[in-house]
């Protein structure tokens, strides 16, 4: 298959290289275009957009509204601006064509995606923001979550390197302890299941960044509300590209991507090591009895530099009175740890016809994808600490374990000289090279996402809408995943190595394969009116919206065991598959809604916006499935005040903005029977297995309940929010400006239960509050434009404040999933009252006088002259306090340049992966391993080094996410051919005082990280 990918990637590339020779000869005869562009009042419009039509890169006018451009005598200039009525102007052979331009103030709001509607920008209530990723942007993402990165205050994006894996989302800061903390995903109108299944964690891999026609991002309550219980988290409206009248319009992309590893953790090479070893232990110690002659880095070992590429092609336009857009794209990703990739091939149709004079529109949407992930076994901590001296394949190994270097009890090498000896890999490290070889993870998933809308205007009312909307999100997943027999993870329990080289057990050394497969079907039907009258003679509007909305989810998971044994290193025996599934889980899960919502514009200046909806789950029992959402939102358009009239020489927008609104929440995940006692029947260590004579054996197992909350209700985050949006200077400089408060009341978790009260120790709760507190600005600035030099800069910074502030009595508790390797049974992360969320909860070091640590040595806070956990502190937390995001763009006649900048501040890591690699005794019992060398080394692990805050670091960065350069041929073959050709580099560097590989982390341990890559991109993009 990768054989034959590549053989198509060449011949498309060489294609595409002949049809670019081919076109450079094909210039239209031109003529040199002069003129001014003013608006009503004669002031030039600086930055105006100039371009022939049929082309999309021209010029734009200078401080005074000059503009040069190239053209054909007999072609059309099309003249654009924010705010104003696009101009078409024929040329007719003219050298001089002055405009005037008139405004368009519904134009500015065209592009405002809300929930349920429209709304135009310069009347938006809400903190909304829109992104329209450009050709570039989107060749650079590899899926639709990429786009996000940087792209607006206070969302934050973590993903990692790991091409299969998903990214974690938050818009302004979390609001939730256990429940959901990512937003809600709209395509195109239905809103989306992004739990993720087995075969594919992401999601939004459904999409491909080239069909994205913009994304919305709903931030505040006033905004939000209209969904309600999904929305607390805020909201993503991704609208995809649709077709466009006139004759077809052909796209198409290719972008290439080679992928290498930035930076290795630095460990002791092999004569460092060995020189470590001599002088700890000396040449006649067993330590020094494991050092062999070789120098492997198992780091580059398990790592690669791969080719990635993606091909999209899509045609637009409209055929007879069917306006239509189809779209295709393929994605070959293949990340920089062995046996790691993905495979994607997405489709898309949209078609958007109208009937009975426009009074009914149509929009029918199908999206699918086929996805194929190959996960393989991240061994990267594994490698880094691995012996250096030790080769990968020991030529004198034991031919059990294919001869990978292994371990067998006592710390003695796999070899000639483990006859006689007891092989337990349980007891040894791994081999991480055969390790990732040998472990089998392949996950398919198909994805599909469609609705039908219709929207009729009623013909005795037409500012009266009728919009009904039919969806579905479907997805199917499975996952493979199994070890190769006679490799070191295949053996789980002892054998002695005969001479011959049999061993005595025939059981081990063979492997379990397990298949999971796993549904999830998600139904929509939307239905509102709404009506839409202007009152000219007050210049006021009114919209209101009233509907209902019901969501039923049906995720339905199977799992199933297969069996084999070994006979002789040569052969392997299938026992056969289990009888029943090992595990099999159907969970239900439905929503009602009833929704409403007014705007109201009085005089163009005074806005107001009204929203309430009343969801329904039945996560809930019937006491208290029930939950109610309002949110109101004014808004002032100062600039439109009669003392203002000076003002409006210099200013083009002056908003002022305030609301509030309260979301709910009541994702628990897969929980979705929280207030009920479940009842399961007790597997054990599995359900039924056959026996070695084919037959299958059943045990009889006990019932058992779990845990349940019959009073457990709505999570509610209550939020204020005001802003103001401004412009200047011809809107050559626009931005806005942000503070909210956002408090979540009867906070869902999972926490200790009274003794006695209930079947289990712990459960789902409501038990507490949680606020966050911030302030979001962004600015967009063209600081030079002229004929043929235009800079264009953004920059935007957000700061959080994340605080709990109340929780139940006895709830103070340390966080489930935050476990750590080093230590016995350690959590790192707390919940209390007064800290951020997933704070550290930690052991203060001591430090001497240059800064070492002193070992065993930390801070006694209560004074009772000894260390025990009540001298445990809150130490900083893993989530960023500010976050800024600064991009530029230059462009010099057809040359475009740019650069993006992302820093991250006052994020902390808990270090896993250095903790483990810092501690000296790990060498006292074989066998041995690698050391850190940007670390102090200690001589013994006890629980409470393990808990140090030695290890709990700073990981504050400034990451260039890319440096792009692109040149673009405006009108090949007689205007009939645009092409674009670029080149970029993704992740150069990463300044940081963070020691491990990335200090890019959402959880905020470090155990196992999958970094970010080194990716040097080019591409192709060509319109015709």
């Amino acid at each position: 298959m990768k054989n034959i990918c590549f053989q198509m990637t060449r011949k498309v590339w060489l294609v595409a290289f002949m049809a670019l020779c081919a076109a450079f000869p094909a210039f239209a005869q031109t003529i040199t275009v002069k003129g001014t562009v003013v608006d009503k009042e004669g002031e030039p419009l600086i930055g105006a957009s100039v371009v022939v039509r049929g082309e999309t890169l021209g010029t734009a006018t200078d401080i005074d509204g000059n503009y040069t451009i190239s053209a054909p005598s007999d072609g059309t200039l099309v003249v654009s601006y924010v705010g104003y009525e696009t101009q078409e102007i024929a040329i007719n052979g003219r050298t001089e064509i002055d405009v005037t331009m008139s405004e368009n103030s519904v134009m500015l709001g065209e592009v405002v995606a809300i929930g349920y509607g429209t709304v135009k920008k310069s009347d938006a209530t809400g903190s909304v923001a829109t992104i329209k990723p450009s050709e570039i942007e989107a060749g650079l993402a590899t899926s639709a979550q990429d786009l996000l990165v940087g792209a607006s205050p206070g969302v934050v994006v973590t993903t990692s390197g790991n091409p299969s894996e998903g990214g974690n989302i938050q818009i302004r800061g979390g609001a939730s302890l256990a429940a959901s903390n990512a937003p809600l995903i709209v395509i195109d109108g239905v809103p989306m299941d992004t739990k993720g299944i087995v075969g594919s964690s992401n999601p939004l891999a459904l999409v491909s960044p080239e069909n994205v026609e913009s994304m919305t991002i709903l931030k505040d309550a006033s905004a939000t509300a209209i969904y309600g219980s999904r929305a607390s988290n805020g909201v993503i409206i991704i609208t995809t590209k649709a077709g466009a009248k006139g004759k077809p319009q052909v796209n198409f992309t290719m972008n290439g991507y080679i992928n290498t590893t930035r930076k290795y953790l630095d460990m002791m090479s092999a004569s460092q090591f060995r020189n470590f070893i001599t002088e700890e232990y000396g040449l006649e110690s067993a330590q020094y009895g494991q050092i062999r002659d070789y120098d492997t880095d198992w780091q580059k070992e398990l790592t690669r530099t791969t080719f990635s590429s993606d091909y999209s092609l899509s045609v637009g336009g409209t055929a007879g009175w069917l306006p239509y857009r189809v779209g295709v794209t393929y994605t070959d990703n293949n990340g920089i740890i062995n046996n790691t990739d993905m495979d994607r091939l997405t489709a898309s149709i949209n078609l958007t016809p109208k009937f009975f004079n426009n009074l009914l529109s149509v929009n029918a949407n199908v999206k699918g994808a086929y996805i194929t992930n190959n996960y393989g076994a991240n061994t990267l901590r594994a490698s880094a600490g691995m012996n250096p001296t030790l080769p990968v394949i020991d030529p004198n190994g034991s031919p059990l374990f294919s001869n990978y270097t292994s371990y067998v009890n006592g710390g003695i090498l796999a070899g000639p000289d483990a006859i006689g000896e007891t092989i337990d890999s349980t007891t040894s490290p791994l081999n991480p090279i055969a390790e990732n070889r040998a472990a089998v993870s392949k996950g398919t998933a198909y994805q599909s996402v469609g609705n039908l809308q219709l929207d009729l205007k009623m013909p005795f009312l037409t500012d009266l809408r009728a919009n009904l909307n039919l969806g579905y999100d479907y997805q199917h997943g499975e996952n493979h995943s199994n070890d190769f027999i006679n490799t070191p993870k295949a053996w789980n329990n002892g054998y002695t190595v005969l001479e011959n080289g049999n061993r005595i057990n025939i059981k081990d050394g063979g492997v379990s394969r397990k298949y999971e497969f796993q549904t999830r079907v998600n139904l929509l039907l939307d239905f509102y009116l709404n009506y839409n009258h202007a009152f000219e003679s007050i210049n006021s509007t009114l919209d209101v919206t009233a509907g209902y909305s019901w969501q039923k989810f049906h995720n339905k998971k199977r799992d199933y065991t297969r069996v084999y044994e070994v006979v002789n290193p040569e052969n392997e025996k299938y026992i056969g598959n289990q009888a029943d599934p090992t595990n099999i889980t159907i969970q239900p899960h439905q929503l009602v809604s009833f929704f409403g919502r007014v705007n109201f514009t009085f005089l163009d200046k005074y806005l107001v916006t009204a929203t309430v909806r009343r969801d329904g789950t039945s996560r809930f029992s019937k006491d208290n499935r029930w939950g109610t959402f309002p949110s109101v939102a004014l808004g002032w358009k100062l600039l439109e005040e009669n003392f203002m009239e000076s003002a409006r020489s210099y200013m083009n927008e002056l908003k002022i903005r305030a609301g509030y609104g309260v979301t709910g929440q009541q994702d628990l995940g897969d929980d979705y029977f929280p207030y009920l006692p479940v009842y399961n029947q007790w597997t054990g260590g599995g359900a039924v297995y056959p026996s070695i004579t084919g037959q299958p054996t059943v045990g009889t197992y006990p019932f058992y309940a779990t845990a349940y909350n019959s009073n457990i209700k709505w999570e509610e985050t209550h939020t204020w929010n005001a802003g103001v949006d401004f412009g200047f200077l011809n809107n050559r400089i626009l931005g806005s400006l942000d503070f909210y408060k956002r408090k979540t009341k009867d906070l869902l978790t999972k926490s200790p239960y009274p003794a006695g009260s209930n079947i289990s120790n712990a459960g789902n709760m409501n038990l507490g509050d949680l606020e966050n507190t911030g302030i979001e600005f962004n600015i967009t600035a063209r600081p030079i434009v002229t004929n043929d030099f235009r800079w264009t800069s953004a920059f935007n910074v957000a700061w959080n404040k994340n605080k709990i502030t109340r929780l139940a009595d006895g709830a103070d508790t340390v966080v489930d999933d935050s476990g750590i390797s080093l230590g016995n049974g350690n959590k790192i992360q707390k919940h209390q009252v007064g800290q951020s969320a997933f704070s550290f909860y930690v052991y203060e070091q001591v430090y001497d006088e240059n800064g070492n640590p002193l070992e065993g040595v930390y801070v006694d806070q209560n004074g009772d002259g000894e260390i025990t956990v009540d001298d445990k502190i809150i130490y900083h937390s893993r989530d960023p306090k500010v976050t800024m995001n600064w991009n530029n763009t230059f462009n010099y006649k057809n040359w475009d340049f740019g650069i993006s900048l992302r820093a991250n501040l006052g994020n902390w890591v808990y270090n896993d992966t250095q903790a483990n690699s810092a501690v000296k005794e790990v060498n006292n019992s074989l066998p041995l391993s690698n050391l850190n060398t940007t670390s102090f080394l200690f001589n013994k692990t006890t629980n409470e080094l393990a808990c140090s805050s030695y290890f709990v670091q700073n990981a504050s960065f400034l990451r260039c996410d890319n440096i792009t350069v692109g040149y673009t041929w405006d009108n090949l073959l007689n205007n009939r051919l645009r092409l674009r050709l670029y080149g970029a580099c993704q992740n150069p560097f990463v300044i940081t005082k963070y020691k491990g590989l990335d200090p890019e982390i959402f959880s905020g341990i470090d155990n196992n990280v999958y970094p970010h890559p080194l990716t040097v991109s080019f591409g192709i993009v060509a319109s015709f």
